[in-house]
């Protein structure tokens, strides 16, 4: 008989390192007392505090007050029938066409990455070109939310990529993306986000959603859209969720995720949705069946507490009213943040044009640095961002906007030739 392995994880090999949370880590260590944190995607107010919505305090407490409130189980594995049918409404408008047809089909994930890997298992077990030609593939801008990539390959799904955004411009490059979403295969599967794009804050136009979507239709391609920032790109969530309404309503084959982390404040509660466009109500029933059983497999349970919240907002006018509200004071926060940075570096005379930073829009902005500049910026002034020069908007605030811009435009000067 063969003896028992002492470590049967011995041939497990060693992980990559995250370089986002090793970033973090190092920050944490710094001690310098200008040392700024400009790596993640959290609002913070002018003070650089944690903003609780006033509309989400006035939820917890109605909840906290209601004498029948629990902590059991949920009746379904795919969140309560209330959270998704509001959910539909807010993310398709509230009388869709194919709401009333009954052709969403939703549920409850874990924030995005939930949603992202659930969709990604869903279209793995029953996407028909994948299954017929052996070779499940998804094609990701170039420049996209750093976690995409894994998220598709731990489902087994290759991550291939296409030209999105141009260093040369610091905008979107709809010319290129366009054309190489017209020469994929026919029946090809595509992750776009819906506004306020992660990590460049470059999004197509309205025109330019209206070519893509009929790329999409003359090629039949499904279109994963991650929708994480509804709000954060104009102020307005119908605004920034109209190119999803488009896909929808054109009828182009569609999976859909959203999260209330950003809109809500709910970063750590983990409140995500995820959508399927079905051709009929049938087929609708059947995709809802496939949901409960990985539901159930992933997570058993969704979470109650963070749904509760949202729940609670969504079917109130008047709170309702109230969190648009306080998501466009959060965007038009973000511009200004953006306008003060930028005007600061030009009052600076900074070498280049920093017009980008104004012209890009959400949490982030791709400020045009590179690896050499940021590096400098992290380890002689203690500014912390990604290698690839993404700044969290977010994370700039009165105490540290000046202090910003005076590192940038000192690694840039030292850095460029005359």
């Amino acid at each position: 008989m063969g003896s028992i392995a002492a470590n049967p994880f011995q041939d497990v090999p060693a992980g990559r390192t995250e370089g986002l949370e090793a970033l973090i880590t190092q920050f944490l260590a710094d001690t310098d007392p200008n040392r700024t944190d400009l790596l993640v995607g959290v609002y913070k107010t002018e003070e650089g505090k944690a903003y609780v919505l006033p509309s989400v305090k006035e939820a917890k407490q109605r909840i906290f007050n209601d004498p029948d409130w629990h902590h059991e189980y949920r009746p379904s594995s795919i969140g309560s029938q209330t959270y998704r049918d509001l959910s539909a409404k807010l993310l398709f408008g509230p009388d869709h066409r194919l709401l009333r047809e009954k052709r969403i089909v939703s549920t409850q994930t874990l924030g995005a990455c939930g949603g992202c890997h659930a969709g990604a298992v869903l279209l793995k077990n029953h996407y028909g070109p994948w299954k017929e030609n052996g070779n499940p593939e998804i094609f990701l801008p170039s420049e996209t939310w750093l976690n995409h990539p894994f998220l598709f390959e731990s489902a087994g799904i290759k991550p291939s990529f296409l030209p999105y955004f141009s260093s040369k411009t610091n905008a979107f490059d709809f010319v290129k993306f366009s054309e190489a979403i017209r020469l994929l295969p026919a029946q090809s599967v595509i992750l776009l986000q819906s506004g306020a794009q992660n990590p460049t804050g470059c999004d197509p136009s309205p025109e330019q959603w209206q070519e893509l979507a009929t790329i999409f239709s003359q090629r039949g391609h499904l279109a994963f859209f991650d929708a994480a920032y509804p709000g954060f790109a104009s102020g307005d969530i119908d605004t920034d969720l109209a190119s999803v309404r488009l896909f929808a309503e054109r009828e182009i084959p569609l999976v859909f995720v959203s999260t209330y982390g950003k809109s809500f404040g709910l970063y750590s509660e983990r409140v995500g949705i995820l959508s399927i466009l079905a051709p009929s109500e049938e087929i609708g029933q059947r995709i809802e069946q496939h949901m409960k059983l990985l539901a159930r497999a992933e997570s058993g349970a969704p979470p109650d507490f963070g749904s509760r919240i949202i729940e609670t907002v969504l079917s109130d006018d008047a709170l309702k009213l109230q969190w648009r509200q306080e998501v466009r004071h959060m965007a038009d926060q973000l511009k200004s943040r953006r306008i003060a940075l930028r005007e600061a570096l030009e009052k600076l005379e900074t070498p280049g044009d920093w017009r980008h930073i104004t012209d890009q829009n959400g949490m982030f902005s791709y400020v045009g640095l590179s690896v050499e500049q940021v590096t400098l910026l992290r380890e002689k002034h203690h500014v912390y961002l990604q290698d690839s020069g993404r700044i969290s908007i977010a994370g700039l605030n009165k105490f540290n906007i000046d202090y910003t811009a005076r590192s940038i435009s000192a690694v840039v000067k030292a850095t460029t030739s005359e």
